[in-house]
C-alpha cells in the first residue's frame, strides 16, 4: 500500500491526527507526510485545521472527512 493509502486507513481509523502522530505511528518522514498530506486534502479526502494547545503552540490537526468514511464502511 502506498503512503497516501496508509495515512488515510490511519485517520479512517483515529478521525484526527497532528502530524507528529502520523509520523511517529507510521514510521515516515515528515516531508513525505506533508506531500501525501496535501494531496489528500486537494482532493477532498481530508480536511486541515488548527489546534491551539494550552501553552499558545498552534499545531495542524488533520482529519477525515465523513464521505471517506462512508466509502470505508467504517
Amino acid at each position: 500500500m502506498n503512503t497516501r493509502g496508509l495515512i488515510l486507513f490511519y485517520l479512517a481509523k483515529k478521525n484526527c491526527a497532528t502530524l507528529g502522530e502520523i509520523c511517529g505511528d507510521l514510521k515516515i518522514s515528515e516531508n513525505v507526510a506533508k506531500i501525501a498530506l496535501s494531496r489528500l486534502a486537494q482532493e477532498h479526502m481530508i480536511t486541515r485545521r488548527w489546534l491551539r494547545t494550552v501553552d499558545g503552540k498552534r499545531l495542524r490537526l488533520y482529519c477525515v472527512n465523513t464521505s471517506v468514511l462512508k466509502e470505508l464502511n467504517l
